[in-house]
């Protein structure tokens, strides 16, 4: 297959950049092209074809490099359709970019005029930890460039502390750094066999909940147990829980601590600020009268925001299982019971979005107490994106333990359940403030020339007076010019195809400045200006005489690019 050809950042054709793969028109091309458009707009602006080629501009052109061999296959009838959306959306855009807790924020840096770069690899693989497990390192991206960038994983971000990360993954340390801070928690103990849960029953006051210390998404939790054979049960469960694939030994204890009452509620701290409370309800049916619990649980599914094939689902399917079946066991009801119009059915007792609940926006309701509790948290262990589940009845009044607690922490939560509640208003425009919290540092000046005869680019800063415009002394200065790359004029690497340079620049943190040098209008028709926004563009004054002048100074009308210089 060939290459695909990618114009990077700002160029001749489109404002975005600009990915030609070598595929003649067809109808399966554009139907799944259609499909991944329709996602979301950070996946395609505008496609078409022409002259056996297809253009995709867009805003993250990693996607659609990757992608090429795909399409030809697909365009060639090589693969089919079904295949071909496996491949491109089952595995690369989710392995790329997740979820909706992350294409928002792909999609507002890009708005604000930030560079978005895949951090650690340039083509979509699969690395394995030592159990054999698959970890992916290639949903890692770079927000900017050069010093003050970012990197961020979901909402995570190389601003969350080492400690952050690892008291969050444990609710054992967790709950320890809630009772260092002197807050609100249920009283609560490891246990490791069922002999210890005879042993300290009685201690507890009930009911109590059992888990698993070191897993997510609610796996492993049962709640509302008031007997020693209920909570056995209940340790078995949360032990089959944890060994049903490798595990490390801290992901595989287990507590028991005692249930608070109220409803469970998720708070998004951002830069020590708490910007969005959202509770979560637990998954439920509302009857008809005429279909059975089994029945309207599946039509339930078929909403579209529960479609999981679709990397912009914002809720998860009700899954039928033991913990559901036995939920409605307790309230004396099977699969096979047909609801009353309009009776609602709780199917699971725990608020779990990954269970099939939903959310609902209550961010202007929360007590100033509560507040500044969460915002301690995130604080104290030094995280700058915290998700802190509390359980309370009542959450514009203090915790205390006749209202509720803290239950656990997360530096990387799915953030989408606080931008896109089900109930109350979005807050979608949250994703902006993350963002300009997050590279409220980064100043890096992007400067592209165009011309072979000029100068040495920072020679000619300082002789039109400009150097003191864009750099000081002591910045440090990444540099790509005739396939070498330097920094502050010592050449670091060469051969280096133009792409990968620019790309290895934009995630160098340490640059204060990135200069592109392209030596004519030809370059960069065939690899684009590099950037998305320009801060200095230097054009020679025999590549000023072209009609490409024409399409940069329209760029500068519109404030992409920043300021020319013709010399």
């Amino acid at each position: 297959m060939k290459k695909a050809q990618v114009l990077q950042g700002l160029n001749l054709i489109s404002p975005y950049s600009t990915v030609i793969i070598e595929v003649n028109e067809d109808d399966s091309v554009k139907k799944i092209l259609d499909l991944v458009k329709n996602y979301h707009p950070l996946f395609i602006e505008k496609y078409y074809f022409t002259q056996g080629y297809l253009y995709i501009e867009t805003k993250i052109p990693f996607l659609w490099r990757e992608a090429n061999d795909y399409l030809q296959q697909l365009g060639c009838s090589q693969i089919s359709f079904e295949k071909c959306k496996e491949l491109l959306v089952d595995q690369l855009i989710k392995q790329r970019v997740a979820s909706m807790s992350t294409i928002p924020i792909l999609n507002t840096a890009y708005d604000l005029g930030y560079e978005i770069t895949p951090t650690l690899l340039d083509q979509a693989i699969i690395q394995t930890n030592k159990s054999g497990y698959p970890k992916t390192y290639n949903r890692h991206h770079t927000l900017g460039c050069g010093k003050g960038s970012q990197i961020i994983y979901s909402i995570s971000s190389s601003k969350d502390s080492k400690n952050a990360k690892e008291i969050q993954k444990d609710k054992w340390s967790t709950n320890l750094m809630i009772s260092r801070l002197g807050l609100p928690i249920p009283k609560w103990q490891t246990i490791e066999n069922k002999n210890q849960l005879e042993e300290i029953w009685s201690d507890f006051a009930k009911p109590v909940v059992i888990k698993p210390t070191g897993l997510t998404g609610g796996n492993g939790v049962v709640v509302g147990l008031n007997t020693l054979d209920e909570a056995k049960k209940a340790f078995e469960f949360a032990q089959k829980s944890v060994n049903e694939k490798p595990r490390e030994e801290w992901q595989k204890k287990i507590m028991i601590q005692e249930q608070v009452p109220g409803e469970d509620y998720r708070l998004l701290v951002i830069d020590g600020k708490l910007e969005i409370a959202t509770k979560r309800i637990p998954a439920f049916i509302i009857g008809d009268g005429k279909n059975s619990i089994k029945k309207l649980i599946n039509e339930t599914n078929k909403d579209p925001k529960r479609d999981t094939s679709s990397p912009v689902h914002t809720l998860k399917p009700i899954v039928i299982d033991e913990s559901l079946i036995d939920h409605l066991e307790q309230q004396n009801l099977s699969l096979d019971y047909i609801p009353k119009l309009n009776e609602k059915i709780p199917v699971r007792k725990v608020a779990s979005m990954s269970k099939g609940g939903i959310t609902e926006d209550f961010t202007d309701e929360v007590s100033d107490e509560i507040k500044y509790v969460v915002e301690s948290i995130a604080s104290s262990i030094h995280a700058f994106t915290l998700g802190v589940d509390v359980l309370c009845k009542d959450i514009s009044k203090p915790l205390t333990k006749e209202n509720g607690a803290i239950l656990e922490v997360n530096t990387m939560p799915e953030a989408y359940l606080n931008f896109f509640p089900v109930l109350g208003e979005e807050r979608e425009y949250v994703v902006k403030t993350f963002v300009e919290k997050l590279l409220k540092e980064n100043q890096t000046k992007k400067i592209v020339a165009i011309g072979n005869t000029l100068p040495d680019i920072l020679t000619l800063l300082s002789e039109k007076s400009l150097w003191g415009s864009y750099f000081s002394k002591k910045d440090v200065i990444g540099e790509y010019k005739d396939g070498y790359m330097r920094i502050n004029g010592l050449e670091i690497n060469d051969g280096l195809e133009k792409w990968k340079a620019l790309e290895a620049l934009k995630v160098n943190a340490s640059l204060d400045g990135i200069i592109v040098h392209h030596r004519d209008w030809d370059a960069v028709k065939s690899d684009g200006l590099g950037f998305n926004n320009i801060d200095l563009l230097i054009i020679s004054k025999d590549e000023a005489e072209k009609d490409e002048m024409k399409i940069v100074k329209r760029y500068k009308t519109k404030r992409f690019i920043n300021k020319i210089k013709i010399v």
